[in-house]
């Protein structure tokens, strides 16, 4: 698919009250340090997009990951003109707009101004035009902003705004390379700085940096001389390169479409937080010395969100960037002390449990950063065994969790604590199995057990526990919070990502465990707010979608559709994932049934129309489910090609008939290498729809091991 086909308004049509992905439409370079979007108002507001208002607030270079962890170091590019209002919202047509991963294109109706906005990886530039009279830019800056310095044609501003980091005075320098001829900067009484252009024509180029004034003019003078038409296609190139890495064909456009509407979202987060100095080496800022370190650093990712699709996607189709992504996430453990868990720019402490532990074990398993290993297993025992007087780091509830074996029911959520930190001790295992510590590899498999504590067998169902080791009275399983995060015991119970043969033991043996499962998405999709105290998002979501308990509008529901497979029922996964993927998904901006949260849910769409999915990030193995393309055809980046088709790729075809992998088979003989590896999918057999295994069905398939026949 043409990059310049993606509308990055996928995702947006959200509120406070429910989402559809709470995405913002953002234009960039994969993985960048900034983001342009169109910003629809100026109130203090972190919904500051909505695709159906044609109101017009500016362009915003944006840091913001999500709408519930907000900006920081923000402003926003206002075009005038000379002798016209400036008004505090503006007005376009969206409908007539283009928002492209490469290019913003608008036309304020209201000043007469055409606009255009392209963005790399530290900057880029506006192009401004106009008939109506000269131009005037306006930058709406947040409190704590100064116009540093000026040298000829270039300004330096310093923005410091809303970011919740050890360091109160963080701040961004924003460097911007104003055409010839522009006047002296004005400072207006709202604070903001406004250049006059004195021309009805012009490119604004700007460069960003958290380092410092000189280290912006050096990005901004990286941008080289290319004028703005080369920018903007050398962007849509980085983006093309990127979707070309996956060739999708299928007699449904708008699937195709959605996919790689997906993609795109799955190559904007964590963001780039370290710049190249002089030398061209690796610097950033270190918000916790307040000083300037060499090395990398990444941001704006909540691991426990990410952790089960978006970065075992990455370590399947970007390993190189996984490994950067790594060094950064072990730059963050030296300087703060604790392995991060929610970065915005740093430690936010949001949600439960080291979840980043998983993104370690999963490259381990996968060779894919030996050299890190060491480092980080030292990294993971210690925030598995050190109590942080500061709960944004660490395991909350890790003294209890020690002595008794699990978090007691008086710590918040204490069941998604519990079943998060016995699977960190099993990836604790899987990384010592790896570097050959035998010792701690069984200690910390012996602590993954810990699940064990909180399963109750009266209602098959994890449940939360006082200190003394009772149950909690009054237990409804559909009752939100009380022990459980953003849900109920149905989403929550089945975190067991490290031991399914003994979850499944639990409850009753393959049977009974196939029942549950059964009954968990074929009853009403009912909740009480229980400790949350009020209906957030949420919950509305999990009714909207109508698929009993099971909510795949959040992280917790991700996996729950492909343990039927790993129970011995694949057509239950076959089915469910087949309706989610019809009718929960879309390329709009409705579409996704929540939020979105950094490529998670992306990432989630990504491997599930594939047809095989990572139920337990760390092990290396993937769950087979249901392909949804006519053919799919990865380039992988070993140089090696994983091609997937589907024969009678219809609607009505809920199962899989059989799955043949062709890749211990001689493969035609090429006159260059790599050999294709090539996967056949049949679908339709009736008589799989009650389960009969007659045919040969995958269940578990690891991509590592399979070779390609030469």
């Amino acid at each position: 698919m043409n990059s310049q086909s993606i509308d990055t308004r996928i995702g947006t049509a959200s509120t406070y009250t429910f989402s559809h992905g709470n995405t913002l439409p953002l234009t960039g370079v994969p993985f960048g340090m900034n983001y342009l979007s169109v910003q629809t108002t100026l109130a203090d507001t972190t919904w500051w997009f909505d695709p159906a208002q044609p109101t017009f607030a500016g362009i915003r270079l944006t840091h913001q990951a999500s709408p519930w962890i907000g900006d920081f170091q923000h402003a926003a590019f206002m075009p005038l003109t000379v002798g016209t209002a400036a008004q505090a919202e503006s007005m376009y047509r969206p409908t007539e707009a283009s928002f492209r991963p490469d290019l913003i294109r608008l036309y304020d109706e209201a000043q007469q101004i055409q606009i255009e906005a392209t963005n790399g990886r530290y900057g880029g530039a506006l192009r401004l035009s106009t008939a109506a009279a000269p131009l005037r830019l306006r930058l709406v800056c947040p409190p704590r902003t100064t116009l540093e310095a000026t040298r000829g044609q270039t300004a330096i501003v310093r923005l410091q705004n809303f970011a919740e980091c050890e360091d109160p005075d963080f701040a961004m320098w924003l460097a911007l390379a104003l055409p010839t001829g522009t006047g002296d900067a004005q400072a207006l009484a709202s604070g903001d700085l406004e250049w006059p252009l004195n021309t009805q024509a012009a490119t604004v180029r700007f460069a960003t940096s958290f380092i410092g004034a000189e280290q912006a003019e050096r990005n901004l003078a990286a941008l080289g001389e290319a004028d703005f038409d080369a920018m903007q296609a050398a962007h849509a190139a980085a983006w093309q390169a990127q979707l070309d890495r996956v060739a999708v064909t299928d007699h449904h456009a708008a699937r195709v479409a959605t996919f790689y509407h997906n993609l795109y979202r799955a190559l904007l987060f964590p963001m780039r937080f370290y710049e190249l100095d002089a030398t061209g080496q690796p610097v950033h800022y270190d918000t916790t010395a307040r000083a300037v370190k060499p090395g990398k650093l990444y941001t704006n990712n909540g691991f426990w969100d990410t952790y089960k699709t978006l970065f075992p996607f990455l370590s399947l189709m970007q390993p190189d960037t996984y490994h950067d992504m790594l060094e950064g996430f072990l730059t963050s453990y030296h300087e703060a002390g604790f392995l991060p868990r929610w970065l915005a720019p740093d430690e936010r402490g949001m949600m439960p449990g080291t979840m980043v532990d998983a993104v370690i074990a999963d490259a381990a398993v996968k060779g894919l950063a030996d050299d890190l290993m060491p480092a980080f297993l030292t990294a993971m025992i210690h925030g598995a065994e050190t109590i942080s007087d500061d709960p944004k780091y660490g395991r909350e509830g890790l003294a209890e969790y020690l002595a008794l074996g699990y978090v007691p029911a008086d710590i918040g959520e204490s069941v998604n604590k519990t079943l998060d930190y016995a699977y960190s001790d099993w990836l604790i295992s899987v990384v010592a199995a790896h570097l050959g510590e035998t010792e701690l590899q069984a200690k910390y498999a012996a602590r993954s057990q810990n699940y064990r504590h909180l399963f109750d067998p009266a209602v098959k169902l994890m449940h939360p526990k006082d200190r003394n080791g009772a149950f909690t009275p009054d237990f409804n399983p559909t009752t939100w919070g009380n022990g459980f995060t953003e849900g109920s015991a149905w989403q929550n119970s089945f975190a067991v990502y490290q031991d399914w043969p003994g979850l499944i033991d639990l409850t009753g043996g393959k049977p009974a465990f196939i029942k549950h499962l059964h009954h968990l998405v074929n009853q009403a999709p009912s909740y009480q707010v229980g400790g949350y105290g009020q209906t957030i998002h949420e919950m509305r979501e999990l009714a909207a979608l109508d698929f009993g308990q099971l909510a795949i509008s959040n992280q917790p529901s991700f996996h729950l559709p492909y343990l039927f497979t790993l129970a011995g029922d694949a057509p239950g996964t076959e089915l469910t994932v087949k309706q989610l993927l019809l009718t929960a998904f879309n390329a709009g901006p409705a579409g996704y049934p929540g939020d979105e949260d950094n490529g998670s849910m992306s990432s989630w769409y990504l491997f599930s129309s594939l047809g095989f999915y990572p139920v337990t990030p760390g092990s290396g193995e993937y769950v087979l489910g249901i392909p949804f393309f006519d053919q799919v055809t990865l380039h992988l980046p070993n140089g090696r090609l994983l091609t997937l088709t589907t024969a009678k790729n219809h609607d009505h075809l809920q199962f899989v008939g059989a799955a043949r992998s062709t890749a211990n088979r001689p493969a035609p003989r090429s006159p260059t290498p790599p050999w294709p590896l090539a996967v056949r999918w049949l679908r339709g057999c009736s008589c799989c729809r009650t389960g009969d295994q007659h045919h040969d069905r995958l269940g578990l398939v690891n991509l590592t091991e399979i070779k390609v026949g030469l």
